[in-house]
């Protein structure tokens, strides 16, 4: 297993304090554990990045450039903590525990490949304006593409929360 496999799953492993060493619950050919938190967590982070992103709009339209820059820097950091959580915990334990479903695999990986896209937006947005003296002519630009991104990633989060989260239980729970 990689080192930052390991790591993580410490991580995860560790926060997870209802569970121990022996109770944790790994999906089939994975060393992704089944977390009963894991959801709640995304869910949170989703409520959270909704609020930055807010406060990133507000910043962004108001003209205000070290607050607009704040709310990048906020956004960018629970962005890839989220994306990261959401890879790993996320998309790796369901592909292990539906691997004999080929129907919904096909569906976890579709959203999967969708969420890359999007993601390789958003970090193309990023650097563009974290790089950026944010000048009343960018701050424009820049509202103009909040608000487009802000209708991806709602649409986004919904059809998440709606359509994929429900598939994540634990490994017993799925018939084989």
């Amino acid at each position: 297993m990689s080192v930052f496999l390991e790591w993580f799953r410490k991580k995860f492993a560790a926060s997870n304090k209802t569970a121990t060493d022996a109770e944790l619950v790994f999906a089939p050919n994975t060393n992704i554990p089944y977390r009963p938190t894991l959801i709640d967590e995304l869910k949170s982070d989703h409520q959270q990045l909704g609020v930055i992103f807010g406060e990133l709009v507000a910043a962004a339209s108001s003209g205000k450039t070290k607050e607009t820059k704040i709310a990048l820097d906020r956004f960018e950091g629970l962005l890839y903590e989220h994306l990261l959580k959401e890879k790993t915990s996320f998309y790796i334990y369901l592909r292990g525990i539906l691997s004999q479903d080929e129907g919904t695999l096909e569906l976890v990986n579709h959203f999967s490949r969708e969420m890359d896209g999007i993601q390789r937006e958003v970090i193309k947005f990023l650097r563009k304006y974290k790089n950026s003296d944010l000048s009343p002519n960018e701050l424009s630009t820049m509202n103009n593409e909040l608000r487009d991104l802000g209708k991806a990633l709602t649409n986004r989060i919904k059809r998440e929360e709606s359509q994929l989260y429900p598939l994540y239980m634990p490994p017993s729970a799925v018939s084989r």
